[in-house]
């Protein structure tokens, strides 16, 4: 079955073009191909607060994506349009791995909104608008309240981005800069990698709210596999990623429904899952239930192609 995953950040865990194919960690080519056809969102990210610093990390990976690709093109296509995809949401691409770029804090830009056009040109598809800290763009769930949500740089960023065709990711959004996207977004907006609230109270996940605002706007979310995330005692197991897929998919429905793995950039997964080698076994799971299998393969994957067709 083909499968997509909204957020990994393997490219802020190694340091050459080689170590994307064949690695230690979470997640490389070679064992995301063992699941037969599959697109990867590829996050760069850089924690810290020195916005420079943070950009200037998110370059180098970006160059070593770019690299990777032009290396390794019998492994690793980047997908930059709508036609890109019909390769791999067919299942017909089984060799090569479709990858989009996106990036984890609005830092990327630098402050300047022409930025954004030339990242396009390069392949940014993808903008999360912060991780942990709160930017010149808007406040993060975990920072300090800085705007009180989006900044009119902020405003700026969202409307050029969805000129473009770049999808707006509130994943890692304070609760009021989520809700002033919600106002002035004319687009779908996504959450890459973020679970229920009700399911696992930890403020880094969704409220039922926010889960309807993003159905509402045609976007999708993806489940993180993040044990914090899944469970509030901390440890989780594959049936705890269920609950948050049922919880959500009772409120708004599966076509909302995606994954969003956070591979590489959590440091335990749930018991069961060592890796991304792992990821069928919740697909198998999800078949046992009682969703149709037309549903688990939107779950799975093609919930998300739907939209990047939609936008990009």
């Amino acid at each position: 079955m083909f499968l997509f995953d909204a957020h990994c950040d393997i490219l802020s865990a190694i340091a050459t073009p080689e170590e994307l194919i064949s690695n230690q960690h979470h997640w490389d080519v070679e064992r995301a191909l063992s699941n037969g056809s599959f697109i990867q969102v590829l996050s760069l990210f850089a924690e810290g607060k020195n916005s420079a610093e943070i950009k200037s990390k998110m370059e180098t990976q970006l160059a070593t994506a770019l690299s990777a690709e032009k290396n390794y093109s019998d492994k690793i296509k980047i997908l930059r349009k709508n036609e890109d995809l019909s390769r791999w949401d067919t299942s017909t691409e089984t060799q090569k791995i479709g990858c989009v770029i996106e990036a984890e804090g609005a830092e990327i830009l630098g402050g300047s909104l022409s930025e954004m056009d030339r990242l396009y040109e390069e392949g940014l598809r993808i903008l999360t608008l912060s991780w942990n800290y709160d930017n010149d763009v808007c406040d993060s769930i975990a920072g300090n309240n800085r705007h009180n949500g989006l900044s009119a740089f902020g405003k700026q960023v969202v409307e050029k981005a969805e000129c473009l065709g770049i999808l707006i990711d509130l994943s890692h959004a304070s609760d009021k800069t989520f809700s002033d996207v919600k106002d002035i977004s004319r687009k779908p907006v996504i959450a890459s990698h973020s679970n229920s609230r009700s399911v696992c109270s930890h403020r880094r996940n969704l409220t039922d709210e926010q889960i309807k605002g993003i159905a509402e706007s045609g976007g999708v979310i993806g489940i993180n596999l993040c044990p914090d995330f899944l469970n509030d005692s901390g440890n989780a197991d594959i049936m705890d990623i269920i609950r948050h897929i049922e919880h959500i998919s009772a409120l708004v429905g599966t076509k909302v429904l995606g994954f969003g793995c956070d591979l590489d950039g959590i440091d335990s997964l749930p018991d069961g899952i060592s890796g991304v080698q792992d990821m069928n076994k919740i697909i198998e799971i999800l078949l046992k239930t009682n969703y149709k299998e037309e549903d688990v393969k939107g779950i799975a994957g093609l919930n998300f192609t739907r939209l990047l067709r939609h936008v990009l």
